[in-house]
């Protein structure tokens, strides 16, 4: 009886696997394939108020920044004189666009050294560049970046700070 019972119970693990391997599993949502956001764009140039970051409203140096390690410089009050300003740039809260074209986007100015940046301090500038990590105005208060490879005063008046 013994000799029987090995057979019987391999036959009947093999027809039990070979019934749960046929199984098809269940269906599931459909996934849709997120693409990553965008990291530059074509060049640009940006008419607007170039500022220290600590002298605009509602933003704050960080820990690097307060200890003397470098500084970051925005460009606020900005109209867009070529090129495209990104999707995610939107407007404050409130910040209506007038019909002069100037919007509320703001942008991290980097590639260019900070002395010539600290001359065109709370002056209008046209920066020519391109826009990099597109994806960070989506996310708080992190501000999409200009990578700047030219600088120029314009007239206009920036607002006081």
């Amino acid at each position: 009886m013994k000799q029987y019972l090995i057979p019987v119970t391999l036959a009947g693990a093999l027809a039990l696997s070979a019934t749960v391997a046929g199984q098809t599993p269940p269906p599931t949502a459909p996934t849709t394939a997120q693409k990553p956001a965008p990291t530059a764009a074509g060049p640009v140039t940006v008419e607007g108020c170039l500022m220290r970051e600590d002298d605009v409203p509602g933003r704050k140096s960080n820990v690097a920044e307060r200890i003397g390690v470098g500084e970051d410089y925005i460009l606020t009050s900005t109209k867009m004189v070529k090129g495209t300003a990104p999707a995610a740039a939107a407007a404050p809260t409130g910040g209506a666009v007038g019909t002069s074209g100037t919007s509320g986007a703001m942008y991290d100015v980097n590639g260019i050294d900070d002395e010539t940046l600290k001359r065109h301090v709370n002056r209008r500038v046209q920066v020519d560049g391109t826009f990099e990590n597109l994806d960070r105005g989506m996310k708080g208060d992190a501000l999409i970046e200009i990578r700047a490879t030219g600088i120029r005063p314009v007239p206009g008046d920036c607002p006081p700070k």
